[in-house]
């Protein structure tokens, strides 16, 4: 807080996002604010175009202030993002990308409605509008399944983060800082950020049913889409919300919804390389519409692969199993 007016901590993270840094976060140093005060933590993930440059200037140039960390280059957004909670003092706490653009004029309004509600854990969108890389609306964007839903409760919430590995956006989330305090922000050891960080707090909900939230059936924020946008690495993907299901739900099989993303979205030899993450994974295989995509494409490649590695724990032990995995001349049946 500063002065009699409550803080709202901007926490941005960027990598070679100079095109968008104008759309971005400089439209929110020229918006005029009345009743918040508000502060810019940016995290450079060692761009190597010129963002730390026009980060600079926006700094120097800001009425509002900047909090600039340039770094070398991790790769690892929950990270990047725990560094800028690191040193955000807000009451409030607002994720973005520095590609994505905030829908400006719902920014007060949001923090007043948690200023008038000290129980309102955060407020969150079900709507969302793609921009392309020129700013443009995409009007095909797929929706959310939030969206069809009334009054969702956390658990709602929490379903649909193992049913559709994702509730809503973080971008343009309005969050209360000491739950993402209490929940301990984003877990750096995992590949994922957005979808770890909502569970934990939907599942602190769950133990405090003192606090609500809102969902927003308006926009927050610009989801911009281009061709170097990290949620294209489709193995990417897919490696973060196994490693996710591992963490969070290992008592529950994998959700349909994985075995839809491995057979739609990755190359054969892709594929396979997803098996090979634990052997939890690894029983993907089992499944027999896997068997059946898998023995459709190898039967359109020229080299096949035999033997199928994946890596178990055992204790402090990684053991490395060997499965012979399939021939030509091979069934269904006989593969296991």
């Amino acid at each position: 807080m500063i002065g009699n007016k409550k803080l709202l901590s901007i926490c941005c993270v960027g990598y070679n996002h100079a095109l968008y840094i104008k759309d971005s976060i400089g439209s929110v140093c020229d918006y005029k604010y009345h009743n918040i005060d508000i502060e810019i933590i940016v995290v450079d993930d060692g761009s190597k175009d010129n963002s730390p440059e026009i980060l600079k200037n926006l700094k120097e140039s800001s009425q509002i202030p900047i909090i600039l960390v340039l770094q070398n280059n991790t790769g690892n957004v929950g990270h990047n993002f725990n560094v800028a909670l690191s040193k955000a003092k807000g009451d409030f706490i607002l994720f973005m990308s520095l590609d994505d653009a905030l829908c400006l004029e719902i920014l007060e309004t949001c923090i007043n409605k948690m200023i008038d509600n000290s129980n309102l854990a955060f407020i969150a969108s079900s709507k969302v509008v793609a921009i392309d890389q020129n700013g443009a609306l995409i009007d095909n964007f797929t929706g959310l399944k939030l969206d069809t839903l009334e009054k969702p409760s956390a658990k709602d919430l929490l379903e649909l983060e193992y049913n559709e590995f994702g509730a809503f956006y973080i971008q343009g989330c309005f969050f209360r800082k000491n739950i993402i305090d209490e929940v301990g922000g984003f877990d750096e050891d995992m590949l994922g950020d957005d979808i770890i960080l909502r569970t934990k707090v939907f599942r602190y909900l769950l133990d405090h049913p003192e606090y609500s939230f809102e969902i927003l059936k308006t926009p927050t924020f610009y989801y911009r889409r281009h061709n170097t946008n990290i949620s294209r690495n489709h193995e990417r993907q897919i490696r973060i919300v196994t490693e996710y299901l591992e963490r969070y739900w290992p008592e529950r099989t994998y959700p349909k919804i994985l075995l839809l993303w491995v057979k739609n979205r990755l190359p054969f030899r892709e594929s396979l390389s997803i098996f090979s993450l634990n052997a939890k994974t690894a029983s993907l295989l089992k499944d027999p519409e896997i068997q059946d995509y898998l023995i459709k494409k190898v039967k359109r490649e020229t080299s096949f692969l035999r033997f199928l590695f994946f890596k178990e724990l055992q204790g402090n032990k990684r053991i490395v199993r060997i499965l012979h995995f399939i021939k030509f001349s091979y069934t269904r049946k006989s593969i296991w």
